[in-house]
């Protein structure tokens, strides 16, 4: 029986899964691409050999569920099961079986871009962007909307709203805490530029487009010298010319005294 894999919230057009391997991420290396959704480069890899089926990720950071459960490693999937990559709903069905909103002869209509995002700063999260609509929830567990897989952090540890008029950000009573700009807060509103830290893992807010700000900086590097130019090394080049002018007079000097004998009261 093939399976095909299906996107109830429409990222992506149904996949039919034959023998191979499919990979999943949010850059165009990737066989099944989904951009803002927080997905890593390539987040999971789902094999397909003969009726076996399974679902691997390459790091602790791709935080993936199947039917509620995180997968640590590999796991072996079937028809029915609901795959969860960070904002991402997946489904494994039947080939034959129909989704079921299809053929419902209704217009699909495209999610507009978020006013807000989280772009990771810290640890495994760093560079994942993380779109902010409605109430977004993010802990431990795998029914938050972002998942932080960190020891620190509590199952429901925080939540942000956005709406029309900005973000809120609330603490859900956490047990570690949730920190905004390094002071421990239960709720307040946020803006573009704030960091949020909830244990040693921390978020940036931001607007779509704007860039990473650790990449702004420099990185520490230092500027390399700007080179002479042309006029400088005319005058560095000349003044070299004149001292030595310079020290074969005197030398020549020198030696005429001493042949004429004019150096002799002072040797002697």
């Amino acid at each position: 029986m093939i399976m095909k894999l299906h996107f109830p919230h429409g990222e992506h057009p149904d996949v039919m899964l034959e023998n191979g391997q499919y990979t999943i991420g949010g850059d165009n290396a990737a066989d099944i691409t989904i951009e803002d959704k927080g997905l890593a480069n390539i987040h999971l890899t789902i094999t397909v050999k003969g009726s076996d089926y399974s679902v691997s990720i390459p790091g602790e950071a791709s935080l993936v569920s199947i039917n509620g459960k995180l997968v640590k490693d590999e796991k072996e999937v079937r028809a029915g099961d609901l795959l969860i990559a960070s904002q991402v709903h997946m489904k494994l069905m039947d080939s034959v079986e129909k989704a079921s909103h299809a053929d419902d002869g209704k217009t699909r209509i495209r999610m507009a871009l978020p006013q807000f995002i989280l772009r990771g700063v810290s640890g495994a999260y760093f560079g994942k962007t993380y779109p902010l609509r409605g109430t977004t929830t993010i802990g431990r567990h795998s029914d938050c909307h972002i998942c932080v897989n960190a020891e620190g952090v509590s199952r429901r540890h925080m939540q942000i709203d956005a709406d029309a008029t900005g973000l809120v950000i609330k603490d859900l009573d956490s047990s570690n805490g949730t920190f905004v700009n390094g002071e421990k807060i239960k709720t307040r509103e946020l803006q573009v530029g704030d960091e949020i830290r909830i244990d040693n893992i921390r978020f940036l807010v931001q607007t779509p487009g704007m860039g990473d700000p650790t990449l702004d900086q420099g990185g520490g590097k230092s500027k390399p010298k700007p080179k002479a130019t042309a006029v400088e090394q005319d005058n560095s080049g000349s003044g070299a010319v004149k001292w030595l002018v310079t020290i074969v007079i005197l030398g020549g000097a020198v030696a005429a005294a001493w042949y004429f004998g004019y150096l002799d009261g002072l040797l002697k």
